[in-house]
C-alpha cells in the first residue's frame, strides 16, 4: 500500500484503475454505512416532499419541479421489496443511494490519492456527515443526486488518473441521468468542462466520448420523463398541484394537456424561480451560519484535513484544484442566492467533495508520519487508522450513537427536517380523517398534508374516489388561485369540495362555508350561497 499520494504525470492506460481490493473495500464502506442508515431509517409516512415521493414512487407519477424520474423509476423498484410498508421501502430507498454515494466516494478517492487508507476515511466522513445522514434515512432524492455526483468524479478521475475513455463516458452518462434525479447535478458540467479543456493534452479527444456519454444520459433522461409522465396517476404533482393552480403561473389548460409544455414548466423550474438565484442579500448571515453548522458536518480535523487537501492539491495538480474549487463555488453561489427554508440540505454536493479533498488531506498526512516512523508502514498506519477514528469520525458519530444502539431515529426537531416528535402521528390522523371523508370528495389541503392524506387513501385503503390538491402552492403569492376558484364552480354540483383551512376568496366569489369537524379535524365545505 503506497503511503504517500501516487501522482502519475501519464500512466498506462488502464493503469490506476481500482483493484479486486478496491472493489472489496468500497463495497464494505458502502455496506457500513448502509447498515448504519437501516439501523436508524424512518418507518413511517412522512408529510411534504418525503411524502409526495413515497405515493408516487408507488404509485409513479411526476414529482414537484424538476419532475425526478429518474429517481421515481428507481424507488420504484424498492416498493416491490416484501419488508416492511411502501413508506419503509421508499425511505429505504435512500439509504441505498447514500450507500452507493459512500462506496463511490471511496473509489474516486483511491484515485484521487492512490491511498486505500485515506479513501476509506473520506468515505467514512461523508457516512456519519450530519446532513447526509439526516437525507439517507428518509424518502428524499438527495443522497440520490449525491450518489450521481460521486459517480461522474469517480469517471472524471479514473480518465485523467489512467487515461480511459469509459470513465468519460461514465462522467457524461451519469450527468444527464442525474438531471432525471436532481437537476443540481447540472451544477457541474461547467466545472468538469473546464477539468476536460485544462487536460486535453494529458490524454487527448476527451470530448467525443464525454459528448456521447451525456447526449445518451439525457435522453435517457427525457424519456424516462415521458413514461413517468404519461402514466398520470391522480396522485402526480399536475393534478395535485399545478392544473387547479396554473393561473398563477399564467398556463391555459391546454398547456398543462402538453406534454412537451409540461416538461418545459417543470425542466425551467418555474415553480422556484422566483427564490432561485435571488440576489447577494442576507448573504454574511448565510454564510456565518454556513460556518457555524460545518462542524457538525465534520469533525475540525477533518476540515483542517479539507482545506489542507485543496490547498497541496492546487499546488500538485491545478487543473485538479480548480476542478474542486469551481464546483464548490458553483454549489454554494447556488446555494446561498436560494431563498428556501431546507437550504440546508443543497449543501450535501459540497460535503462530497469535501470528502474527497479531506481524504487527499488525510492521504498527505499518513505520507507524513511513514517519513517519521523509524518502523516504517505498519505503525504509521496504525496510528493515522487511530487519529482518524478518534479524531475524524467520531466526534461527528458520537452525538447520535444513542440512535444507533438504541435503534431509533435521530436528527428529530431540527428545523426544516420533516420528521419531529409529532411526525409519526401524522399518518394516523389522515387515515382517521380519510376514513370519514364523503364519497367523491375532493379536499383543499396545505403541503404538508397534500400526500399523507393520499397515501392513506390510495395506498392504504383504496379510496380512489377521493382527491386531494394543494390549495395555493405559489409561496410568493398570496390567496387561492382564480384558476381554484373556477375548479370549485365547475366541480361543485357533483363533488363535496372541502378546505383545510378557511378563504375568504371563497365567500367573495359567492360561495358559503359551512364548518364541518372530520374526525377532530376542522374543514370547511363550499355550498353556493342562498340566491
Amino acid at each position: 500500500m503506497a503511503l504517500t499520494p501516487r501522482i502519475p504525470e501519464r500512466s498506462p492506460a488502464g493503469a490506476y484503475w481500482p483493484t479486486w481490493p478496491d472493489a472489496v473495500l468500497a463495497l464494505l464502506a458502502g455496506g457500513l454505512s448502509f447498515a448504519l442508515y437501516a439501523r436508524t431509517l424512518v418507518p413511517f409516512v412522512l408529510p411534504g416532499d418525503s411524502g409526495e415521493f413515497q405515493v408516487l414512487a408507488y404509485e409513479l407519477g411526476i414529482a414537484h419541479t424538476p419532475g425526478y424520474p429518474i429517481y421515481l423509476l428507481l424507488a420504484k423498484l424498492f416498493t416491490f421489496l416484501p419488508i416492511g410498508d411502501i413508506a419503509y421501502r421508499v425511505n429505504l430507498f435512500s439509504a441505498l443511494m447514500a450507500a452507493v454515494t459512500v462506496s463511490g466516494v471511496y473509489l474516486a478517492a483511491r484515485l484521487l490519492t492512490g491511498q486505500r487508507l485515506a479513501a476509506v476515511f473520506g468515505a467514512l466522513a461523508l457516512t456519519v456527515s450530519f446532513t447526509f445522514w439526516s437525507q439517507a434515512i428518509i424518502a428524499e432524492v438527495y443522497t440520490s443526486g449525491a450518489a450521481w455526483v460521486a459517480l461522474i468524479w469517480l469517471g472524471l478521475l479514473a480518465w485523467y488518473r489512467a487515461g480511459t475513455r469509459r470513465g468519460l463516458f461514465l462522467a457524461g452518462l451519469c450527468g444527464g441521468l442525474g438531471l432525471g434525479v436532481h437537476s443540481t447535478v447540472a451544477l457541474f458540467a461547467p466545472s468538469a468542462l473546464l477539468f476536460l479543456w485544462l487536460n486535453r493534452q494529458r490524454w487527448p479527444g476527451p470530448w467525443r466520448p464525454a459528448i456521447l456519454g451525456a447526449a445518451a444520459g439525457v435522453l435517457l433522461y427525457l424519456l424516462a420523463f415521458l413514461a413517468v409522465d404519461l402514466h398520470a396517476p391522480p396522485a402526480n404533482i399536475f393534478e395535485a398541484t399545478y392544473r387547479t393552480a396554473r393561473s398563477d403561473w399564467g398556463l391555459s389548460q391546454d398547456d398543462l394537456a402538453n406534454p412537451v409544455q409540461r416538461l418545459i414548466f417543470i425542466g425551467t423550474a418555474v415553480q422556484w424561480r422566483s427564490a432561485m438565484f435571488a440576489g447577494w442579500d442576507g448573504l454574511p448571515s448565510r454564510l456565518v451560519g454556513y460556518v457555524a453548522n460545518l462542524p457538525r458536518e465534520f469533525a475540525w480535523p477533518t476540515i483542517l484535513l479539507v482545506i489542507a487537501g485543496l490547498v497541496m492539491l492546487s499546488r500538485r495538480e491545478a487543473s485538479l484544484g480548480w476542478f474542486f474549487l469551481t464546483a464548490l463555488l458553483a454549489d454554494w453561489v447556488f446555494a446561498f442566492t436560494y431563498r428556501i427554508g431546507d437550504i440546508f440540505v443543497f449543501y450535501i454536493p459540497g460535503y462530497v467533495l469535501m470528502a474527497l479533498l479531506a481524504a487527499y488531506g488525510a492521504a498527505n498526512g499518513i505520507g507524513w508520519l511513514a517519513r517519521l516512523s523509524a518502523r516504517g508502514a505498519p505503525l504509521a498506519q496504525a496510528a493515522a487508522l487511530a487519529a482518524m477514528l478518534v479524531f475524524g469520525i467520531w466526534p461527528v458519530l458520537a452525538p447520535q450513537w444513542w440512535a444507533v444502539r438504541a435503534g431509533a431515529i435521530p436528527f428529530q426537531d431540527i428545523e426544516g427536517y420533516p420528521v419531529d416528535s409529532q411526525t409519526a402521528d401524522v399518518a394516523r390522523v389522515a387515515g382517521r380523517v380519510v376514513e370519514h371523508l364523503p364519497p367523491n370528495a375532493v379536499v383543499f389541503v396545505d403541503w404538508y398534508w397534500l400526500y399523507p392524506y393520499y397515501y392513506a387513501a390510495h395506498i392504504e385503503q383504496g379510496r380512489w374516489d377521493l382527491r386531494f390538491i394543494e390549495a395555493a402552492p405559489r409561496a410568493d403569492r398570496a390567496g387561492l388561485p382564480e384558476s381554484a376558484l373556477a375548479f370549485v364552480g365547475e366541480n361543485i354540483a357533483t363533488h363535496p369540495i372541502l378546505f383545510a383551512r378557511y378563504w375568504p376568496e371563497l365567500e367573495r366569489a359567492g360561495y358559503r362555508l359551512r364548518a364541518r369537524e372530520i374526525w377532530f379535524t376542522r374543514f370547511y365545505q363550499a355550498e353556493r350561497a342562498s340566491p
